[in-house]
């Protein structure tokens, strides 16, 4: 199986800033309203493996008539969750301009000239000269740099993923047609977006060293332009973004979250809603790395969702849908389990239910 320049570039960038995206620039196909900002937290979808991209399906925080949704619209069971200013942590100047971020297969050293003016305008011309240590590796160069928004309170969305993480991958299979494996869905919590980037990876290159030129222009303080040029004497898969500088800080870098992934079986299931017969400190001890204290946090802890064949099921007068049999006879072991992205310590969340 051939491996692409994304997986390569993932590789070698995966960090605590975050899953590394190859093609940071948001979808041109989406709502102006929502390119403008680009990804935003409570996204939906799943990473383009081809492309380094991320295909976004909806948002778990924006109303249900957002003009996000009006193509697709959303899954049946969609309910917004509200967050408010202060669920959110910003770092404006996480990452200084002209900021490189490398791994250790890579040396950097960069060499500024001074400003020279043409027609009002100031031009800085900045030579990154990169040392290639090794067959494999990626660099990224954040001219502007880049600012860091996080979800604080992300444990406030495990309980819409657990209730229906299976309800999302049927709504991206059978509405969105996305040919999607059941392990491939994310729930986006923070970002790492900048104005713009030039980035590049190799692999099995007989090259030992690549150059980066970045000429900026600046116009009463502001900058207008950003122009990029890679060198060397063996091809590297390399790309520079955005064409144009938008107003904002759009592009997204780095991304984190949660994976989930759901039991092939339960996609085929009919989605019933028993209640538990689980304490909720037996539910909370499942949660890896947290106390069962936790209990007292989740309201998924009273009560759960679960699926089953739709022969299994049957229905009192108050409407209430029940099992015949015990509902964790046959059922699939580890239905629906999460898992924070990216993973770079053992201290991390990972939920099966």
């Amino acid at each position: 199986m051939a491996i692409s320049p994304q997986d390569v570039y993932a590789r070698n960038l995966l960090s605590h800033h975050g899953y590394p995206l190859r093609t940071p620039e948001p979808n041109i196909e989406l709502p102006d309203s929502y390119r403008r900002e680009g990804l935003k937290i409570g996204d939906i979808g799943v990473v383009v493996p081809e492309e380094g991209s991320f295909d976004v399906f909806f948002n778990i925080t924006l109303p249900r008539e957002h003009p996000l949704h009006a193509a697709d619209g959303v899954p049946d069971s969609f309910t917004q969750i509200e967050l408010r200013r202060e669920d959110y942590r910003i770092a404006p100047e996480a990452e200084c301009p002209g900021r490189v971020i490398s791994p250790s297969t890579v040396e950097c050293a960069v060499n500024c000239v001074d400003p020279f003016y043409v027609d009002g305008a100031a031009r800085r011309l900045t030579d990154h000269q990169f040392s290639l240590l090794h067959n494999e590796g990626a660099m990224l160069i954040l001219p502007q740099g880049a600012e860091r928004h996080r979800l604080a309170k992300d444990l406030l969305l495990l309980d819409a993923i657990l209730q229906n993480a299976v309800d999302w991958y049927r709504f991206a299979r059978e509405k969105l047609y996305r040919d999607i494996s059941n392990d491939a869905l994310y729930l986006i919590t923070g970002f790492h977006k900048a104005h713009s980037w030039s980035l590049a990876s190799f692999k099995n290159t007989r090259a030992s060293s690549a150059q980066c030129k970045i000429v900026q222009l600046r116009r009463a303080g502001s900058m207008i332009s950003d122009d990029c040029t890679w060198e060397t004497t063996h091809p590297l898969e390399w790309r520079i973004g955005p064409r144009h500088l938008a107003e904002l800080p759009n592009q997204s870098v780095f991304i984190v979250g949660f994976k989930i992934a759901v039991n092939k079986e339960l996609l085929y299931m009919q989605r019933v809603t028993v209640k538990a017969g689980h304490s909720k400190r037996a539910l909370a001890t499942t949660l890896v790395g947290f106390g069962s204290s936790l209990a007292n946090l989740l309201p998924w802890a009273a009560s759960k969702v679960i699926y089953a064949p739709e022969a299994a099921t049957q229905y009192e007068e108050d409407n209430e849908p029940t099992l015949e049999r015990d509902p964790s006879e046959g059922q699939p072991e580890g239905g629906v389990k999460v898992e924070r992205v990216p993973q770079l310590s053992q201290a991390r969340l990972s939920f099966s239910y």
